[in-house]
């Protein structure tokens, strides 16, 4: 399979686009994940000490978007336009057909089934570009990713044991894979 070009998604509520590249706005998701360490525990991106580390992720996605070897969705109300989270396509290989969606959301938005929209809508749009195979990975602690794999159809295919180093917990932590399959 030969890359295509990624381009912006809408569902019913959300508009997912890349995220602006300003230190204002790598300050604003610095703040956001400071201010909810707890619910971010789970995931190792969430280890920042600084807005610069935001900006550097930033601009690292609005490369891979360029290169084609990420889509970073940030996820924008479609009435308002507020931010509310991210929903990724990443670890592609055209090769293989296959690549991985990961996602986080701001507490504030959690429980209100975004993310699931989001994560349908990525997985429709990759699927009907020709992808065969998509994973999600969670943390198996991670209650609400974990049903968001679920809701969307992922299959739980096993648990991979000591995956990650979580530097918010300072240990290594099993992952649950699910996966999907277009037929």
């Amino acid at each position: 399979m030969k890359p295509q070009e990624f381009k912006n998604l809408q569902s019913d509520r959300l508009i997912l686009q890349p995220m602006p590249v300003t230190f204002e706005f790598a300050n604003y998701l610095y703040q956001m994940i400071v201010k909810n360490r707890e619910f971010f525990k789970y995931m190792p991106w969430a280890d920042v000490s600084a807005p610069e580390q935001e900006f550097g992720f930033l601009d690292d996605a609005k490369s891979k978007w360029k290169k084609q070897s990420a889509a970073i969705y940030g996820m924008y109300l479609r009435d308002t336009n507020q931010f509310v989270g991210d929903c990724s396509f990443f670890d592609i290989s055209w090769n293989n057909e296959s690549g991985e969606i990961g996602y986080w959301i701001d507490p504030k938005f959690a429980n209100q089934g975004f993310m699931t929209e989001a994560v349908n809508t990525v997985a429709n749009e990759y699927f009907n570009m020709g992808f065969k195979r998509i994973v999600i990975l969670a943390n198996p602690e991670n209650i609400a990713s974990c049903k968001v794999a679920e809701k969307c159809g992922f299959e739980r295919e096993g648990l991979l044991r000591s995956y990650d180093f979580l530097p918010s917990l300072n240990k290594r932590e099993n992952v649950t894979l699910y996966s999907k399959i277009r037929e």
